[in-house]
């Protein structure tokens, strides 16, 4: 999942339905909450990124899973990053998506989008901090044609609330995540996608990815936001399996 993800969110989904049809039937998949959401177990310590992973490798040998296929989005997708970098032998193939590399050759997105109420503002909702988070990680026009589709996140996410300390501690993590320097000697297979409309993580960041990962497949999805996924989920989903499939 990515940040503050909830596999709750992701059941409740219209989203869920598409994986059914079109992931699930052709793949074994598992799908878990990172630490500190759901049942699982967080510690008082900040962590990073590669912590997560770490749980992540953790979980795939827990299960003997073999090589297994990898598909991230955001800050899911900086987890596949450290997992292809660290545990290129537990990885067949991985899909990365609305992600970057981290500092210095990560394109910050433009500070006249932040707009809204910050997660580590003091006394900040859980209703606060979602509606905020819609213009930046949905594309205008999804926004304006999907209204319902939007109240419908709103109240999953609301339904399943993420511990503000967990959302703080992924944030954390994700800013101080780099991987820029260690991409060149992944050999992994990748396929890269990222929204052309992606107003938190502009899709130059795509490009930079696919330079520095060797062999990278690079997609773009003209009418889409960081939240590409939900957006364009039937076109995603049928890269996602054109990709695993060859």
């Amino acid at each position: 999942m990515g940040q503050s993800g909830h596999v709750k969110h992701f059941k409740s989904s219209l989203l869920f339905q598409d994986f059914e049809m079109l992931i699930f039937k052709k793949f074994k998949t598992l799908i878990f909450d990172h630490r500190g959401i759901g049942q699982t177990d967080d510690g008082d310590k900040q962590y990073t990124i590669k912590t997560l992973a770490n749980d992540v490798a953790g979980l795939i040998d827990a299960l003997e899973f073999g090589k297994v296929n990898v598909i991230g989005f955001s800050m899911g997708a900086m987890i596949a990053q450290e997992l292809m970098i660290n545990y290129p032998e537990k990885i067949e193939k991985v899909i990365i998506g609305s992600t970057h590399c981290g500092r210095p050759k990560y394109i910050m997105p433009s500070k006249e989008i932040f707009t809204g109420k910050s997660p580590f503002q003091e006394n900040v909702s859980p209703e606060e901090i979602i509606k905020s988070q819609i213009p930046l990680v949905y594309s205008e026009g999804f926004i304006k044609t999907h209204a319902n589709s939007i109240d419908a996140i709103i109240q999953n996410y609301l339904s399943h609330p993420v511990p503000l300390e967990v959302y703080r501690k992924q944030i954390n993590a994700v800013l101080k995540f780099k991987s820029h320097r260690r991409l060149k000697i992944v050999q992994v297979p990748t396929l890269i996608l990222h929204g052309k409309q992606d107003l938190l993580v502009p899709p130059q960041n795509a490009e930079i990815l696919a330079d520095l990962i060797p062999g990278a497949k690079l997609k773009f999805f003209e009418n889409s936001g960081h939240g590409l996924l939900t957006e364009q989920a039937e076109a995603v989903l049928n890269a996602i399996i054109d990709f695993m499939g060859n």
